[in-house]
């Protein structure tokens, strides 16, 4: 029989971890420091959940992540971590562990319970897993779970701190076009599973159609992210007054024209007057194929752009006209921020400031 854990008692004793200091000062400790700090989103929600349900009901198995799994102490995992943790990292914790609205959707967390033998990626991502097992696999009572998880919030306040340094782009240099062109072109030469790409196209979209009269929206989405859950139409979304014009779709890795296609049929479903395809550095695809699909849509009467970064960056720039043109560095981040992109694409930007001497270093 699955045990239910009282959501409106888990939002006290969340707050009551958040004010409470760290009393823990033992080698599990160490272990909810490596994943809080770590790479991985989804075990960090995880990791909060069980603590949360532990110290809630103590009748809970912290290991089990669905109410069916094959456990003494099942419980809803999901249920208490999107309707208890996700609004409460919203409000206090500034969405430290990675801002999702929807952690447990993610596939780390679709198992009925957490196991040496869950299907994981080797090397950082098994790491981790066995660390939250261990975790888990470390504590005896609810007086246990509500000081761990009073600790863990104090490792993500540190967090917060530290990812606010990060996010800090004030800089006394103001670039000029020909600036901001080289640093994009540094900035490209990493991927990160296609988020710069993704990143540049965003600011500058971004910053262009702050130039426009009118009342325009770009909205940036998560790179990667399944199109199932959500609204979004392309990687970049164009609103004017609320109603959606055009979306531009960025690969940084081969595309077919399948690839295209979908990402065009898209728009038109949405009602989008045109789309465009920006492909990166390390994206490859056949050309005949590509024009040939290009001239079904001319002929459908849909205008399409298909564009490398570089040639689209050069062209977009020379078309912005913005005095404080040091606003590029500004809203690079917070596009980065906005697509929920990796912590290392935002050390990837102040290695840049600092590297091409925008920041003092």
């Amino acid at each position: 029989m699955a045990i239910s854990v009282n959501h409106s008692k888990a939002e006290k004793k969340l707050l009551a971890a958040f004010k409470a200091p760290c009393k823990k000062f033992d080698k599990v400790l160490g272990l909810i420091s490596d994943v809080i700090s770590g790479t991985h989103k989804t075990y960090k929600y995880i990791l909060i959940t069980g603590l949360l349900a532990k110290a809630t009901n103590k009748e809970v198995n912290p290991l089990a992540l669905q109410a069916g799994a094959d456990l003494k102490g099942a419980y809803d995992a999901r249920s208490l971590c999107h309707k208890v943790l996700v609004p409460f990292e919203r409000n206090f914790l500034q969405n430290a562990l990675g801002g999702s609205n929807e952690p447990f959707l993610n596939k780390p967390a679709r198992f009925t319970h957490l196991s040496d033998s869950n299907a994981v990626r080797k090397g950082e991502d098994k790491e981790t897993l066995n660390k939250v097992i261990k975790i888990f696999n470390s504590i005896n009572s609810s007086k246990d779970a509500e000081q761990y998880l009073a600790c863990a919030l104090k490792f993500i306040i540190k967090r917060i701190q530290h990812i606010s340094k990060i996010q800090d782009t004030s800089i006394s240099f103001n670039p000029t076009l020909i600036d901001i062109y080289e640093f994009i072109i540094h900035f490209i030469e990493k991927s990160f599973e296609g988020e710069t790409c993704a990143i540049v196209v965003g600011t500058i979209e971004k910053i262009y159609h702050s130039c426009l009269k009118g009342k325009y929206v770009v909205i940036p989405h998560k790179v990667n992210q399944s199109g199932a859950s959500s609204k979004e139409v392309g990687d970049i979304d164009i609103f004017k007054n609320k109603t959606f014009l055009y979306a531009f779709e960025v690969k940084d890795k081969s595309f077919t024209e399948h690839d295209l296609e979908h990402a065009f049929n898209k728009i038109i479903k949405n009602k989008g007057t045109k789309g465009t395809f920006i492909y990166g550095p390390r994206a490859s695809f056949d050309k005949d194929k590509i024009n040939t699909k290009l001239k079904e849509y001319k002929k459908k009467g849909f205008f399409t752009l298909v564009l490398d970064i570089c040639t689209y960056s050069r062209t977009m720039l020379f078309r912005i006209n913005i005095a404080d043109k040091s606003v590029f560095i500004k809203t690079l981040m917070e596009t980065a921020i906005q697509i929920n992109s990796k912590e290392d694409v935002q050390k990837w930007i102040h290695e840049l400031l600092k590297k091409l001497n925008w920041k003092s270093p």
